[in-house]
């Protein structure tokens, strides 16, 4: 027989699984607006490869506050990025290197990405699988109670609660005054 109490300690094992499932939600959303930046960044990278072979080059790269710069390249050499190396370091490297780098940066992305939607997964049918064992345990609680008698208590006379006394309505009939 299962107690109230196992009972309420599964409700709050659910519930915390519930928020860890809803945090992971959270993360794998997060990670996933960052892929989705490193393929947009990858496909512009690839474009400015493209067109340096024409000899001339041009972007628009909008840099905040409704202000976008007009870029120019001019000449068949690869022009060069900025690329983050991490720790707050810049580096300048060509636009292949920088492609190169910002793939490689995806692929581990994609297999952070790949991960947590795994554990998402997995949480999930745990999570399913404790409200199961919640509900059929709740369904032997309630037929065990529901098959013995609830205890007969004796009923004592009922007292009757003392009244207020009325407020008064005022000398205008239903409409409120100040005194009401």
């Amino acid at each position: 027989m299962v107690e109230r109490s196992e009972l309420q300690k599964m409700a709050r094992t659910i519930d915390a699984h519930r928020k860890q499932l809803d945090n992971l939600h959270s993360r794998v959303e997060q990670v996933t607006a960052i892929l989705e930046e490193h393929g947009i960044t990858a496909n512009i990278l690839q474009s400015l490869q493209k067109s340096a072979t024409t000899g001339r080059t041009g972007a628009r790269l909008s840099i905040g506050s409704g202000v976008t710069l007009n870029y120019i390249h001019a000449g068949e050499e690869e022009g060069t990025a900025l690329v983050d190396l991490g720790s707050g370091v810049y580096g300048e490297k060509p636009w292949s290197e920088a492609l190169t780098i910002t793939n490689e940066r995806k692929d581990g992305i994609s297999l952070l990405h790949k991960d947590l939607t795994e554990q998402a997964s997995q949480l999930e049918m745990k999570i399913t699988e404790l409200a199961q064992q919640f509900n059929d345990a709740a369904a032997t609680l309630q037929n065990t109670q529901d098959s013995q008698p609830p205890p007969t208590e004796e009923k004592s006379p009922t007292q009757e609660k003392p009244r207020r006394p009325q407020r008064r309505t005022g000398r205008f009939g239903s409409e409120l005054t100040l005194d009401d």
